[in-house]
């Protein structure tokens, strides 16, 4: 005998509670295509119904799709819940977050930008570190790969680093 399959999943609703026959519900300040949702896709639309053409079309996991559904139904999110998310699925619900203007819902620790951050954190230390006068090898060739990583990244202008990288080369470091 096989036992009856059990889903995680909780029921989706498929209707707009306060106009059944919109296929659309609010989610903060864009509406939230229903139809999609229940295809696991997470697809804003204006309040117009045009597509909102600066957010992309975001596949949901089981599990954000389970917290997206907690949030149209006024739920609360525990912390479990977003610390079982993997990376990409919690930058996914930050971005949706951040998009819809949900804040005050939700917060979701961004691991894009506290990598920055830590990047950001780590060069003005060993900046610091090479004006004090530590010219370690080991220091020096951290600090130049890290000015390249920001400034392929954007963080740091092209001229910038050129600038640095020529003083380092003058200074004979």
């Amino acid at each position: 005998m096989s036992e009856p399959k059990t889903d995680d999943e909780p029921k989706l609703i498929l209707v707009n509670k306060l106009d059944p026959m919109n296929d659309y519900v609010q989610f903060g300040r864009y509406l939230l295509s229903l139809k999609q949702l229940s295809k696991g896709k997470f697809m804003l639309r204006t309040k117009s119904k045009n597509p909102v053409l600066s957010f992309k079309t975001i596949t949901l996991t089981k599990k954000t799709k389970a917290i997206v559904q907690k949030l149209l139904q006024g739920g609360d999110i525990s912390f479990e819940e977003i610390d079982a998310l993997n990376e990409d699925e919690k930058n996914d619900m930050d971005t949706i977050v951040s998009f819809t203007n949900i804040n005050d819902r939700l917060r979701i620790p961004n691991t894009k930008r506290s990598k920055l951050e830590s990047k950001l954190n780590k060069f003005n230390v060993l900046r610091g570190s090479i004006i004090a006068g530590n010219d370690n090898e080991n220091l020096l060739r951290e600090f130049r790969m890290l000015l390249v990583e920001l400034n392929a990244e954007g963080y740091v202008s092209k001229k910038e680093t050129s600038d640095i990288l020529l003083h380092m080369l003058k200074m004979n470091i």
